[in-house]
């Protein structure tokens, strides 16, 4: 699993690459910590190259909201696939993320 994080003014864009199952999501923690930091702003998850998501990688989407919520920040997740799309509907995930494209 590989994260490159785009900066472009107000906007931070996570891009997801790979398989976010429970080994990758313990590997990406550090990774993660720039949106953590700056949750007051527009985050964006592209999970467009994102195939797979475990319940592990839901709680650091969840961490990630969380933080967003608290400082004010917005959050939503584009290109999810329809596997992906299937765990967060089975858990009821889709009804507080935005989801768009």
């Amino acid at each position: 699993m590989d994260i490159n994080i785009i900066e472009e003014g107000n906007n931070i864009t996570a891009v997801f690459d790979g398989r976010l199952d429970t080994v990758a999501a313990q590997q990406i923690a550090e990774t993660v910590e720039p949106l953590l930091q700056h949750a007051d702003r527009n985050i964006v998850l592209d999970c467009e190259k994102m195939p797979f998501i475990s319940s592990s990688g839901l709680r650091i989407f969840l961490k990630i909201r969380k933080e967003v919520a608290e400082k004010g920040g917005k959050m939503s997740l584009k290109n999810v696939c329809p596997d992906v799309m299937q765990v967060f509907k089975m858990t009821k995930l889709d009804n507080i993320f935005e989801i768009i494209g």
